[in-house]
């Protein structure tokens, strides 16, 4: 089942103190109108007792469709909190649930994203049935082949699930700073299938898994990550 509770916040345009109730935990299955309402960025979202503006509250989520198989868990940078510590938690939970499990039922694939864009992306993805650690290389390759027009320290590349067809799938280009979207840029869907062929085999599936070692997957990272290394 879904799950909310009351937290303490501190509204981010007037500071105003005030008690809510937000979404811990979200089970389409049980409850499917609450993935319509984070599509639309509904969960989540508040209005402050004294500014009266609308804003979403950036916290931990987890996303659970279990129809499609589908596990997320938002986990946002906020506060301080480093990428280390989300995936070190993310493991200590993974680890927990693995626990709780009857021995016979394996535990579900869970993905961890650090922002409320990749949350979305991710469900579209999974939805689609597409490897998200294969996505994730497959931008890699178009900011190492876009460089000049697609600095990854300022661009976002997102997986568009509405525009893609069947011969293309489809990314669109979104600001980091403003968070609008740009422009598109697409992947042969051929192209795609030749790469879940290629990294079918048990050597190249070592090399991606060694390009994406950690429950996080960012294509984007990995590579100013690569840039930087001497």
């Amino acid at each position: 089942m879904s799950q909310k509770r009351k937290h303490e916040i501190a509204c981010p345009l007037c500071g105003r103190e005030q008690r809510v109730e937000l979404w811990d935990s979200i089970n389409v299955d049980s409850e499917p109108e609450l993935r319509e309402a984070l599509l639309l960025n509904r969960v989540n979202r508040v209005e402050c007792e004294g500014c009266r503006k609308s804003f979403r509250v950036d916290k931990p989520l987890i996303y659970r469709d279990r129809e499609q198989d589908i596990f997320v868990h938002f986990d946002p940078l906020v506060g301080g909190r480093t990428l280390a510590e989300a995936e070190k938690s993310f493991r200590e939970a993974m680890a927990e649930l693995d626990r709780l499990l009857p021995k016979d039922v394996p535990p579900p694939e869970a993905h961890l994203v650090v922002e409320w864009s990749e949350l979305v992306e991710r469900i579209f993805l999974l939805e689609e049935g597409l490897d998200a650690r294969l996505v994730e290389h497959i931008k890699y390759m178009m900011y190492q082949q876009n460089a000049g027009k697609l600095p990854a320290e300022k661009k976002n590349l997102l997986f568009d699930a509405q525009d893609s067809t069947d011969d293309q799938l489809c990314f669109v280009v979104q600001d980091r700073a403003t968070r609008k979207l740009e422009s598109v840029l697409n992947f042969a869907r051929a192209d795609y299938e030749a790469l879940v062929n290629l990294f079918d085999s048990g050597d190249q599936l070592a090399l991606l898994e060694e390009q994406f070692p950690g429950p996080y997957l960012s294509g984007r990272l990995r590579y100013l990550q690569d840039l930087a290394e001497p």
